[in-house]
């Protein structure tokens, strides 16, 4: 038997994504052109009724044509309404809507327009490699913001956003595109927040980048959202490298996030860690990716566009 559990901590996996995609597409397909195939066969065979009324087959077809109609045209319908109606809390759902989203690449939006510059090649940005091109992402460090309750300071990343785990996945449907890929993995995200001191938007701009909304290859492949190097306790095990190390695999993206904000909080953003030259993303970088010159106003950028949806969730 497989728990929903299971399924869920393999929602990124390509081979899932594939298929749900492909299911999604089906059901698009089958809700456009079956509706039109079946009034194309209710024209004719009324045509053929009004030329023949004492054709008995006719008025059956054209009742089953009718039924199959309404069926055809309402079962996606019913699919999609269905898992709209879940609480998005409800990871099941969360992974439906968000590869449902993830069908087609083309977006107009303005806002994932901009989104799509900063990020550029996801992989560019796995630890350790300095992208060679590319102007900042954003705004720099400035004081704090807050809407309602909820902060976020890109000078100390180590300031509690106040966020709810439902409220963040509200953030994450509003922001669009591939952002709604974090979602099966929000309770996650605040959960580490709160247990490393790390700002949720701090930690989503920074996973976001370095694995293009989990779209490269090393996030979907071993669940590494940010080129963490390999170790005794997260081996490689084929996930590819760069010039400074192996990249970790991980047992699932849950596993990554919660050692990834341990990692950041330890050695980034406490004082006397290995790497801690302040609580910005420009102090971060100095260390956690050395000449890449745009990280920090990328991370920013990123995380005050999360941060601008609050307002859609209180």
């Amino acid at each position: 038997m497989i728990y929903v559990s299971e399924v869920i901590s393999k929602c990124s996996s390509p081979a899932l994504g594939l298929i749900l995609s492909a299911f999604r597409k089906i059901l698009q397909l089958v809700q456009i052109i079956g509706p039109i195939l079946l009034l194309i066969s209710l024209t004719l065979n009324f045509t053929k009724l009004m030329a023949n009324p004492d054709d008995k087959k006719l008025p059956n077809k054209i009742k089953n044509s009718v039924l199959a109609l309404i069926i055809m045209f309402c079962v996606p319908i019913f699919v999609n309404v269905v898992m709209n109606m879940l609480d998005d809390g409800f990871s099941v759902s969360a992974c439906w809507n968000s590869i449902s989203v993830n069908v087609s690449n083309t977006y107009s939006d303005p806002e994932e327009v901009e989104r799509k510059k900063i990020l550029g090649n996801p992989d560019d940005y796995e630890k350790g490699v300095k992208k060679q091109k590319g102007t900042s992402g954003g705004a720099i460090e400035g004081s704090a913001q807050k809407i309602g309750d909820v902060v976020w300071d890109s000078s100390d990343v180590t300031k509690i956003s106040n966020l709810t785990s439902a409220q963040l996945i509200g953030i994450l449907n509003a922001y669009g595109g591939n952002a709604r890929n974090f979602i099966p993995y929000a309770q996650t995200l605040i959960t580490a927040e709160h247990k490393y001191s790390v700002n949720v938007f701090f930690l989503l701009g920074v996973e976001a980048l370095e694995s293009g909304w989990i779209t490269s290859n090393i996030s979907r492949n071993c669940n590494n959202l940010g080129g963490v190097c390999a170790s005794s306790a997260h081996p490689s095990n084929g996930c590819g490298s760069n010039d400074n190390c192996s990249f970790a695999q991980f047992s699932s993206a849950g596993e990554f996030i919660d050692y990834h904000a341990s990692m950041l909080h330890t050695n980034y953003l406490t004082p006397g860690g290995s790497y801690y030259h302040g609580t910005s993303p420009s102090a971060v970088v100095t260390n956690y990716c050395p000449g890449c010159s745009d990280w920090p106003g990328s991370v920013i950028s990123i995380a005050n566009g999360l941060f601008s949806k609050t307002s859609t969730v209180i």
